[in-house]
């Protein structure tokens, strides 16, 4: 450090593309799916527009991706577990659970809290931050009719759905432009409502 300024690690940085998220906490709540690999992705997109990103991983997102990669695609330390710093309490503006599983999905909807995604998303809801979920799953997966039911039901706890996108035989997790477009669709909106 010299002075007051930080010196920053230029390949932790990302190319600014505009700041319609700037001063934004958006907390990426990763579930243990195939499609977590692409949750780097998103972290870095949502900051090339000013965003904020903690990645808060459940024990079976860990399978599918490293610690490392999120913590380099974030600029911080990954929330795995409720400690006593309680970071199950939400702090974020806006919540995207990416990928969001059968199993993940439905334990929002039970009232569970039993690892860091879930309870962070319990204390959202109960705060009424916006929570948007992006599916990725297999396809008899996705039409599971307790899950369906589920997904019915998104609006009237104040969640929305970012549809997935469907080939393979599977409900794959939307594209990292389309998540990141509906959380600057949601702030866009919101201004724009005042």
């Amino acid at each position: 450090m010299t002075g007051d300024k930080t010196i920053k690690n230029e390949d932790l940085q990302v190319e600014v593309l505009g700041d319609c998220l700037k001063g934004k906490r958006i907390g990426l709540c990763i579930s243990g799916g195939i499609a977590a690999i692409e949750t780097p992705k998103i972290a870095r997109h949502l900051r090339r527009y000013g965003a904020e990103v903690t990645a808060y991983v459940t024990p079976n997102a860990l399978k599918f991706i490293g610690e490392t990669s999120l913590e380099w695609a974030t600029e911080k330390q990954i929330v795995k577990e409720l400690s006593g710093k309680a970071e199950h309490i939400c702090l974020e503006d806006f919540l995207i659970v990416a990928p969001a599983t059968m199993n993940t999905i439905n334990k929002i909807f039970a009232g569970m809290g039993d690892n860091s995604v879930t309870t962070l998303v319990a204390s959202a809801l109960g705060k009424k931050v916006p929570v948007y979920l992006a599916p990725s799953m297999h396809d008899s997966l996705y039409k599971n009719p307790f899950l369906q039911e589920n997904l019915k039901k998104a609006g009237e706890y104040g969640m929305n759905i970012i549809e997935p996108r469907f080939s393979e035989g599977k409900a794959k997790i939307a594209s990292t432009s389309s998540i990141v477009s509906e959380v600057i669709k949601y702030f866009k909106d919101k201004e724009k409502a005042k």
